[in-house]
């Protein structure tokens, strides 16, 4: 009878044992189980430190704000080319072997008010400038080129420049050029100056500066009774 109620107490006790060591330890494992795991799985983030720099400071004293060292990309640069090649402006040409030939002396009657100058031949140039001046009448071309630059028509100062045949060529149209004036025609004096040019050009300044000149002159004829 003893021991069968010695094995039945120590039943209880295991029993009271086992049901103490299931509410009290059981948990705590399985607490410090899953924190463990928690850890492994999802580690905890590291802080961020965030460092500002440090400002300058001027000579002055004052505090300078930080710039950004950052370069800008480099952009592409596109230049349009519109400049237009000058052309030089027309001058002598580097050699002049202009010949100027025209009768030195135009006989008219006494009471005439206009003559011709003709024949005229002006040569030694591909390009020419031919001025003529005269004081008391004025210079009528008798037509017109317009390949030929013309200035001064119908005045006491004409300027022509161009191509040298062309030139000649209008000079001599007609019965040639026309001396009028408003009074007697006998006396007067026509100047004559030629010479090469690079381009065509009626800049009066260029003829000033001609090597060739020429003059004629206006003289009444002798007449007699007849």
């Amino acid at each position: 009878m003893s021991s069968r109620r010695s094995i039945l107490v120590k039943r209880v006790a295991a029993a009271l044992f086992l049901g103490i060591f299931a509410v009290q330890v059981i948990p705590s494992l399985a607490d410090v189980i899953n924190g463990e795991s928690q850890s492994e799985s999802a580690p905890s983030p590291t802080p961020l430190v965030t460092v500002s720099p440090e400002p300058s400071v001027a000579p002055d004293g004052e505090t300078a704000t930080p710039t950004s060292s950052a370069s800008p990309e480099p952009t592409a640069t596109i230049i349009y080319s519109d400049v237009e090649t000058a052309t030089p402006a027309p001058t002598y040409a580097p050699t002049q072997n202009v010949k100027i030939r025209i009768p030195g002396k135009f006989p008219v009657d006494p009471r005439a008010t206009s003559v011709h100058i003709s024949p005229i031949a002006i040569s030694g140039g591909e390009i020419l400038l031919v001025c003529l001046s005269v004081d008391n009448a004025i210079l009528q071309l008798a037509g017109g080129d317009e390949n030929l630059l013309i200035e001064g028509n119908g005045t006491k100062n004409l300027r022509i420049s161009g191509d040298g045949a062309a030139v000649n060529a209008i000079l001599n149209a007609g019965r040639g050029l026309r001396l009028v004036a408003t009074a007697k025609i006998n006396g007067a004096v026509v100047t004559t100056r030629a010479a090469s040019m690079t381009a065509a050009s009626v800049d009066s300044e260029l003829c000033s500066g001609t090597e060739k000149v020429f003059r004629s002159s206006i003289s009444a004829m002798g007449l007699g009774m007849n």
